[in-house]
């Protein structure tokens, strides 16, 4: 099983997770081939898919992603990415003149939620404030990236969408 899993990791685990921030919002089909493909590994088609994503010591591919997405947000915050990406997101302070929490980044406002909501420049701030503020703050990028790996960052997110279009295809 552990040579299996290693190797499952590396081959089909890296190509499920290429790129996640380009399709972030296909999670559904995602989620089951990864289950699928732990079952296959395993042999065990009975257990549920948090049971083998537990003796994998796994997380789910949406917490993945999301977490790329804070670290993302991470390096647009301390200025680690070209200054084109960079742009794309405004700093909270700069047309707010309230003393907010959490405003690093100011979270735009959206028309639909096809190219707002479902949109990184929208959903990468808005993850970013649910941050805790000690992770929010941590002095390097490898130490952003440690503690991040250890959240559930699913937690942190608000499923008000749960009947939409995209979240369910």
């Amino acid at each position: 099983m552990t040579a299996k899993l290693c190797l499952y990791k590396s081959a089909i685990l890296s190509y499920l997770t290429y790129c996640s921030l380009v399709w972030h919002f296909c999670r559904k089909k995602l989620e089951r081939v990864n289950e699928r493909g732990l079952r296959t590994v395993s042999c065990n088609w009975r257990t549920t898919y948090e049971n083998l994503l537990a003796r994998g010591k796994l997380t789910t591919l949406y917490n993945r992603r999301l977490q790329n997405i804070t670290i993302f947000m991470y390096k647009v915050k301390n200025n680690l990415l070209p200054i084109n990406v960079i742009n794309l997101f405004q700093e909270g302070t700069a047309k707010s003149s309230y003393n907010l929490r959490n405003a690093d980044f100011l979270i735009p406002r959206f028309l639909t939620t096809t190219y707002g909501k479902h949109s990184l420049r929208y959903f990468g701030p808005y993850l970013w404030s649910k941050l805790p503020s000690n992770v929010r703050k941590k002095p390097s990028l490898e130490s952003f990236k440690i503690s991040v790996r250890k959240m559930n960052v699913e937690n942190l997110v608000d499923n008000n969408c749960e009947g939409c279009i995209l979240c369910n295809s």
